[in-house]
């Protein structure tokens, strides 16, 4: 019978054994995958710290303050001339409206009478969504 309770104690304490080996490894996974993402992330920024830096010197050289400068014409000199891509009566043409797409986004409503009011659900669903009067 004591052979028994010694014998019992012993599997007892090699679970005990096994239970705290595994937790270790566990454990230690767990911290060795935090340390490699944290070298990845480490990585990561010291090449966008790199591009930054890169960036930075570019625009603090004097061909970049130039080409800004003459851009804006601010440092354009009395031979040079600043060509534009685009005129101003095409660009005028695209940023404002002109009345007659004006005209036609306006509905014309009866007086008195709102559109929505004679819609019933799924004829205002329609009309909110696809703008289409399915009356």
């Amino acid at each position: 019978m004591k052979r028994e309770y010694v014998f019992v104690g012993l599997i007892i304490i090699m679970l005990y054994m096994t239970y705290v080996i595994m937790n270790y490894k566990y454990k230690e996974y767990k911290i060795n995958s935090h340390i490699e993402l944290l070298a990845e992330l480490n990585t990561d920024i010291s090449k966008n710290i790199k591009k930054a830096e890169k960036i930075i010197d570019y625009k603090w050289t004097k061909a970049y303050k130039n080409k800004v400068l003459k851009e804006e014409q601010w440092l354009k000199n009395k031979w040079e001339q600043v060509v534009f891509l685009i005129d101003e009566v095409d660009y005028n043409k695209y940023t404002t409206q002109t009345p007659e797409i004006v005209s036609q986004t306006t509905a014309t409503l009866p007086e008195g009478e709102n559109i929505i009011n004679t819609m019933n659900i799924p004829q205002r669903w329609i009309y909110f969504i696809f703008d289409k009067d399915t009356r």
